[in-house]
């Protein structure tokens, strides 16, 4: 492997193929070589032998007479006659008794060849007299051994035939090298040729150009070959045709899902505006008809019809809530903040319904979170709480309702919360839970059911557990009751004496209080404004009105007002554009910046993110209840406040 990960590249198929075709045909031939070679120095070292052997004879046999006679010169000439080889170092003759008679040699010269040395016996030659002839046969007549001759040959005439073996070896060897090479590669570019041109299709074909095709000669399995890669360019060049299809198709679905997303968005956005605008001004009379003096019968009605309308706002809110996470707008402000106040808060807003109903609606467990603080979106726990509450008094006719909480410690500043509200009502069929949690449904959907709803609750109610990093459960029998059970992880920490005793020294309610100051109500419809006004008045405020941005811009000119309401949706000129300009007009002016409160018929967080960019301190959707207002002035308007620019 190489250092970026990728395998190694071995030897070429060309180069392979020449060592394929090359290395066999070699070791052969020289297997070859060395059995022909041996037998050729074994042939040549045979006849230097059988030389050696007859010249020893033929010398042997003419030196009788000089070894009888004791003729020297006779046998100084027989061994000067063989020396005149070249190759034949010296000549000895001895007697019978081994002593030598005469040597005839050559210098001794400093050589490495080796000496051979060849024996012949000297015999007496018997004559036969005439008439002994007859009979010989039967007569044991050996010659008599009179002597020896010793002939040292050297072996430089077969180091020199064994020389002349291997250069007549080595020739033939060397063309048939020479031809064995040329014969490889031939044969390796007569293989590798077609298969580099194949490669160089694959890499054309991986670098996305599928158009190409092979149009080479090619036989037998090399050309099946370029045969399947033409099919495969084909195959992928239709599958990248069919591939710039679908993604085209998916990019103008995309396109049309966010045109649709954001037609859904926008008309969210103006059905929001366009039902909360007189429903704004439904609430806030009739909050107005409450305050005044009415007799039994018409207190009845009127608390009739803010609970209609609070109901039709809860419809809305969950429409938009649900709207929001479908499309993954919903966004989550954690923080800490005491759980057990929370809790107990969720449990008291519903208990004047439970108690209406004859239920009994109980908080068990809370005081093992008395003074940690955990952290986590507050307003979104507080929402499925309320849900989970709400269904459970809902759908509850005797008994009551019971909001147990348990806590196990995790690991360092972590614990599991669990929160499970248990009720007593009507419970819920085992065939209809796996249902329970998807939106818009409901366990009795029949005309003749008993209890209403859109069917979100629960669905948002889940998807907000999600969100919060926990889950949401149910265990229930029919009319036995049910059990939901919000589970959650949550981060925590001790509360600290400083703000524990805040917590128990919290001020008094806002709403209990008379608020004082000068508030510029911006607003264009004439009935929003005359509600916002007189329950405005009634708190204690001084109001000034204006009908749209510019005359609102103009009285700010003319005097400082401790907050402004500002409406976002006016003709000739927006809330928006109006507090831009107000803001720029402060900073030229180095005038402290007056609080500006957005009042929009528009609740969704992107609306609400666009009037806190251009500088608004606040937000609040309508309609919106007394409280409510109250709550959001409150800052700016309490007693004692210092007046804007001092």
């Amino acid at each position: 492997m190489t250092r970026d990960g990728m395998p190694r590249k071995g030897p070429g198929i060309r180069k392979q193929l020449q060592v394929l075709g090359l290395v066999p045909a070699l070791f052969m031939l020289g297997l070859l070589l060395v059995a022909l070679t041996w037998q050729r120095f074994e042939d040549a070292d045979r006849d230097l032998r059988e030389l050696g052997r007859f010249l020893a004879q033929q010398i042997a046999s003419a030196s009788e007479y000089g070894v009888l006679a004791g003729n020297y010169t006779d046998l100084r000439r027989q061994a000067q006659l063989a020396m005149q080889r070249a190759d034949l170092q010296y000549v000895v003759f001895r007697d019978g008794d081994g002593q030598v008679l005469l040597y005839e040699g050559r210098d001794r010269e400093e050589s490495n060849n080796e000496i051979i040395e060849f024996h012949s016996g000297i015999y007496r030659q018997s004559v036969a007299p005439e008439g002994m002839l007859e009979g010989a046969v039967e007569r044991d007549d050996r010659p008599d051994r009179i002597g020896e001759v010793v002939l040292g040959m050297s072996s430089a005439r077969l180091l020199a035939r064994q020389k002349e073996i291997l250069l007549a070896s080595m020739i033939p060897a060397f063309f048939a090298m020479i031809l064995g090479l040329w014969i490889a590669h031939y044969l390796a570019r007569q293989i590798a040729a077609p298969l580099g041109y194949l490669s160089g299709l694959l890499r054309t074909l991986r670098q996305g150009e599928y158009s190409v095709r092979g149009n080479s000669r090619l036989q037998g399995e090399l050309g099946e070959l370029q045969d399947n890669i033409n099919e495969l360019a084909g195959a992928l060049e239709g599958a990248r045709h069919k591939q710039q299809a679908a993604m085209t198709e998916l990019q103008q679905a995309h396109r049309q899902a966010e045109t649709a997303s954001q037609a859904k968005s926008d008309f969210l956005a103006m059905m929001s505006h366009e039902l909360r605008t007189p429903m704004n001004g439904v609430l806030g009379m009739l909050q107005l008809l409450e305050e005044t003096a009415q007799n039994g019968e018409q207190q009845e009605y009127t608390e009739a019809a803010l609970e209609s309308t609070g109901h039709l706002l809860d419809v809305i809110n969950d429409i938009l809530d649900f709207s929001r996470i479908e499309a993954g707008r919903m966004d989550l402000d954690p923080s800490f903040f005491e759980l057990q106040p929370l809790l107990q808060n969720c449990v008291a807003t519903f208990r004047y319904v439970a108690e209406s109903k004859g239920l009994y609606l109980r908080l068990e467990g809370d005081e093992v979170l008395a003074g940690k603080v955990t952290r986590s979106d507050p307003t979104r726990l507080r929402q499925v709480l309320s849900n989970l509450i709400s269904n459970a008094v809902k759908f509850t006719q005797e008994g009551g309702v019971t909001v147990t909480v348990s806590v196990r410690p995790v690991r360092g500043d972590w614990l599991d919360l669990s929160i499970a509200v248990a009720d007593t009502g009507i419970g819920i069929p085992e065939a209809k839970r796996s249902s329970l949690f998807k939106a818009f449904s409901q366990i009795d959907s029949s005309t003749s059911r008993r209890f209403g709803g859109t069917g979100l609750g629960l669905a948002i109610a889940r998807r907000l557990s999600e969100m919060l990093g926990g889950n949401l459960s149910v265990g229930s029998r029919e009319d036995a009751g049910s059990v939901f059970t919000l589970s959650l992880r949550l981060f925590f920490r001790e509360q600290t004496e400083a703000g524990g005793s805040a917590g128990r020294h919290r001020p008094a309610d806002p709403e209990q209080q008379a608020l004082h100051g000068l508030v510029l109500l911006v607003e264009d419809n004439v009935v929003n404004a005359m509600v916002a006004r007189r329950i405005l008045e009634q708190m204690g405020v001084t109001v000034v009105t204006a009908s749209n941005g510019e005359e609102a811009l103009e009285k700010v000119r003319q005097r400082d007002f401790d907050c402004i309401l500002m409406d976002v949706q006016m003709p000739v000129m927006d809330g928006l554009e109006a507090t831009r300009r107000l803001r720029q007009w402060e900073r030229e002016q180095g005038r402290a910046p007056m609080p500006v409160v957005a009042l929009t018929a528009n609740a969704m967080h992107e609306e609400r993110e666009r009037c806190l960019a251009v500088g608004m301190n606040s937000h609040l959707a309508k309609p919106f209840r007394r409280q409510q207002l109250a709550r959001v002035l409150s800052p700016y308007l309490t007693p004692g406040r210092v007046p804007p620019g001092q």
